[in-house]
């Protein structure tokens, strides 16, 4: 079996006392098991994303007792099943999975570095579309504590290496997110990923001149999600090719960023 071990170390505010809110601290933990449990399920099952992160099919994680003298709990993942992941590369893999997964969810500029992740982010797929959303609630939990003290920090550490991801304030925003109850029609661009099994996307909005991801949704008939297939397909074929009209509602951050549009009708934009 392969064991790596980090840790989650809570810094200032009443961390720097050696003690946090004890409600605060179990959100908090509950949120960084749901989040572990479902990138390292991903790591070691060729991408699959468990949404409830309560399992992991080949490892497991223990939490060991915490340090003396510093808020810091010591966390071991066990690699159970030795052939889903080689021992030599299944740290690097891992860390490397938890900092392009999180990056992303906390938009945090990050690209992936062994070749095990760079398979998943090359995928058709939009896989780190789909791991956005299932991460955000998670990772909003495991920020608990920096809700009721923005001075606080958060940081997952690797051994003799060093940090791998912080949360703090401004990652707090990222994923405390809203639904907006207004329709917007209308709304053109392209589709350059999309997976049909889980109706999970990727759009380039044409206002907004960036790539949003997009989760159709299950009134959206079989006809309109054709569409979506015709739009990737044409979008690189030529330049400025299938575009496509979204009517969607907007997953908004705090300060009114587009996050995420759910679909609610597709037309094919005239030409």
């Amino acid at each position: 079996m392969t064991a790596i071990t980090f840790s989650i170390k809570y810094h200032y505010g009443d961390a720097e006392h050696g003690r946090l809110d004890m409600y605060d601290a179990a959100v908090s933990f509950q949120g960084f098991a749901r989040a572990l449990s479902i990138t390292a399920h991903a790591l070691l099952n060729e991408g699959e994303i468990r949404k409830k992160g309560n399992k992991i099919n080949g490892g497991e994680l223990y939490i060991n007792p915490s340090r003396k003298g510093s808020f810091e709990q010591i966390v071991t993942f066990v690699i159970t099943n030795k052939e889903a992941i080689g021992a030599s590369i299944a740290a690097a893999a891992f860390y490397d999975l938890i900092k392009w997964t999180w990056s992303k969810t906390l938009e945090i500029a990050y690209e992936p570095q062994t070749p095990h992740v760079k398979k998943l982010s090359e995928r058709i797929e939009p896989f780190i579309g789909e791991m956005e959303e299932v991460l955000e609630i998670p990772l909003e939990q495991a920020h608990r504590p920096i809700k009721k003290d923005n001075d606080v920090v958060i940081s997952i550490k690797r051994q003799r290496v060093g940090e791998v991801i912080r949360l703090d304030s401004e990652t707090l925003e990222k994923v405390s997110l809203r639904v907006d109850d207004e329709i917007i029609q209308n709304i053109k661009g392209n589709v350059t990923r999309y997976n049909i099994l889980s109706g999970y996307g990727r759009f380039y909005d044409d206002k907004l001149d960036r790539t949003v991801s997009f989760k159709v949704g299950d009134d959206v008939s079989s006809a309109q999600k054709q569409l979506l297939t015709w739009s990737m397909h044409y979008a690189q074929e030529a330049e400025g090719g299938g575009k496509l009209l979204f009517d969607a509602r907007r997953v908004l951050t705090p300060r009114g960023v587009t996050k995420r549009y759910l679909v609610t009708n597709i037309a094919q934009a005239e030409v």
